[in-house]
């Protein structure tokens, strides 16, 4: 894996942008493309296809992002409480526009609704039949945007569709996971001072029974942390995002980088940056089926050490001893670990 050194001795994976040629599938804890391991490797991008449809060039976007492989859009949101907000294009712009993505070596997580206006349930239902004929292989589908949060989105009238449509899909759900359905799922973590160990929540929702808030099922499926504090909020701290990413990477599907930029697909401030190179650090630094290892957490002078198979992450670490013998450092910070 070829890395490049930034500043403050955070890195980068470097990678060559390259067209998505297959569809991603479920396969447990994590997701493939074949028999290829992969991670999900998010980015916000809400406003893109707005951006796209009004005949912006999306690349100096996508090309700020080398090395993740998966943006977070939304057809539309509504003003208010969005000032500005923007209306969906049309479907066949739509198309094209995650076309234009996978151009760029990015799969499209599409978020349908992202209000509780019951009269946008046709037009969500007609949009996924509509890319269900457009041969999309780099297109997964998330029902509802906090579907239970302040509001309450009718995800459960988009289920059969979805099922029928071929792609990767999640109703959004993640508080009560008895309204889950689909083929991964997705958590905003909490973003409170502790917030890098909240990763672990995407182990809880494969291994607990309804996950970290109860009640649910017990899910046998990637589980994505799709919407985590962004820099601003958390104080641009580069470690917590390597160990949070890490975490992410090590006990799920991967996660999203959430940013205020990405809220409206500007192109990322010289702030986010050294956090954004910190979130890929963390997303890469461990192989795509790390999560299928055997999970263990030591007890050591740190806020959490988690560990699974070959591979561990330390939250906020206060040595740089490893909690073990026969550990080997992949940051200069002891974060990131393998044997």
């Amino acid at each position: 894996m070829s890395f490049l050194l930034l500043a403050g001795g955070v890195t980068a994976q470097a990678r060559s942008a390259s067209s998505v040629t297959g569809a991603w599938r479920a396969d447990g804890k994590i997701f493939r493309e074949g028999n290829t391991p992969v991670r999900y490797k998010g980015v916000s991008a809400f406003a893109l296809f707005d951006r796209f449809a009004n005949g912006e060039d999306i690349g100096p976007f996508c090309r700020a992002y080398d090395g993740f492989n998966v943006l977070r859009i939304w057809p539309y949101v509504p003003n208010p409480p969005w000032v500005p907000g923007w209306n969906p294009p049309p479907n066949d712009v739509i198309a094209e526009g995650i076309r234009a993505c996978a151009g760029h070596g990015f799969h499209v997580e599409l978020t349908l609704l992202t209000d509780d206006n019951t009269h946008r349930l046709p037009w969500a239902r007609a949009l996924v039949e509509y890319l269900a004929g457009q041969n999309l292989p780099g297109l997964l589908i998330e029902t509802g945007n906090e579907p239970s949060i302040h509001k309450d989105i009718d995800t459960m009238a988009l289920r059969d569709v979805l099922a029928r449509s071929g792609f990767l899909y999640t109703s959004g759900e993640y508080i009560d996971m008895t309204r889950h359905y689909g083929t991964y799922v997705v958590s905003h973590t909490e973003r409170d001072a502790d917030w890098p160990r909240r990763a672990h929540d995407l182990f809880d929702y494969s291994e607990t029974d309804g996950g970290p808030h109860l009640p649910g099922p017990k899910l046998r499926m990637p589980a994505v942390a799709d919407e985590p504090i962004r820099p601003d909020m958390a104080g641009f701290n580069v470690l917590d995002f390597r160990a949070y990413f890490g975490a992410c990477a090590l006990l799920g599907g991967g996660a999203t980088f959430h940013s205020e930029s990405g809220k409206t697909a500007a192109l990322p401030t010289g702030q986010e940056a050294p956090c954004i190179a910190a979130a890929l650090e963390g997303l890469t630094a461990f192989p795509a089926d790390a999560p299928l290892g055997p999970y263990r957490r030591p007890t050591e002078a740190s806020l959490r050490t988690y560990v699974v198979g070959n591979y561990m992450v330390r939250v906020r670490p206060t040595t740089m001893n490893a909690p073990e013998a026969g550990w080997k450092p992949l940051d200069v910070d002891g974060i990131l670990w393998t044997r």
